[in-house]
């Protein structure tokens, strides 16, 4: 059976953050992208269009000198989204992370348009970024 194209999409995103591949993730995404990023801490908020979330995407890696790792378990598929349970992995600053989670992505012309995330624990994400 074929992989879903939407989860071919996440899939190639990951891949390219674990790569720090900026030029693929710019041609996964939707000009007016928006990214809901959750909590309190320093890098919560909405980021909208490609420019900010790429900024985004960049500070992440950055600030974990690349050791962030968002590794996907399993996906579920709807019409216009794919939702990825995933592990959240890194080392900061002498701290580790090792959290579970779910992204939500809406995918729009084989593009990601929004993606929510959601930790399962997202106190020790704020307090990682923190």
């Amino acid at each position: 059976m074929d992989e879903h194209p939407h989860i071919t999409v996440a899939s190639n995103t990951y891949d390219a953050i674990a790569k720090g591949d900026l030029e693929e993730l710019s041609r996964l995404l939707a000009d007016d992208v928006i990214f809901h990023v959750p909590g309190r801490g320093p890098m919560a908020r909405d980021y909208s269009g490609k420019e900010a979330v790429l900024g985004y995407l960049a500070e992440l890696s950055t600030s974990t000198t690349g050791t962030l790792r968002l590794e996907p378990e399993s996906y579920l598929v709807g019409a216009d989204q794919v939702a990825a349970v995933l592990r959240i992995r890194g080392e900061r600053d002498g701290r580790s992370l090792n959290d579970r989670g779910m992204q939500l992505f809406r995918i729009a012309d084989g593009k990601i348009s929004e993606r929510w995330s959601f930790p399962l624990d997202p106190y020790s994400v704020d307090e990682f970024f923190a």
